[in-house]
């Protein structure tokens, strides 16, 4: 008897779909992009992405002051915007802007690494003290505390 699909494998299912989906994109907009394009919202899309930038990293300050987990989501996003805005920087840039841009990439790069880096210290802390305090409330239900369930020794 075959066994209801989980959460688990519907996620896998659904991420391999869009990834597969998002290869088929990617080619088909490599080949048919041209080469040159005039955006007419261009200030809107750098003023915008730096909006979000520094509100990311502001949100990312709040959450370190006051100490909340959130700030692993923050980090995160600040980081993945911080990679983003060095690729375009690079990638869009004209020959005679590329040492600007390079000079970006010294900062944005780095500094991506950083949060990253803050997001899976925080995690990890987490992580051990959700450990600790498990081990506690384990050895303290063992010992009798608030569990009829729990040996008798």
């Amino acid at each position: 008897m075959a066994r209801a699909p989980s959460t688990r494998d519907t996620l896998l299912s659904t991420f391999t779909a869009i990834a597969i989906g998002e290869i088929g994109w990617t080619v088909y907009l490599g080949v048919s992009l041209p080469r040159h394009y005039v955006a007419n919202h261009w200030d809107l899309a750098w003023v915008g992405m730096d909006t979000a930038q520094v509100a990311l990293l502001l949100l990312a300050a709040w959450a370190a002051w006051r100490r909340r987990a959130v700030l692993i989501v923050y980090a995160c996003a600040s980081g993945t915007l911080l990679l983003v805005d060095a690729w375009f920087d690079v990638t869009t840039a004209r020959y005679s802007d590329i040492d600007q841009s390079l000079w970006f990439l010294l900062i944005e790069l780095p500094l991506a690494a950083m949060m990253f880096w803050v997001a899976r210290r925080i995690y990890l802390r987490l992580v051990s003290s959700a450990v600790a305090e498990d081990r506690q409330s384990r050895a303290t239900l063992h010992s009798g505390w608030g569990s009829r369930d729990a040996p008798t020794d």
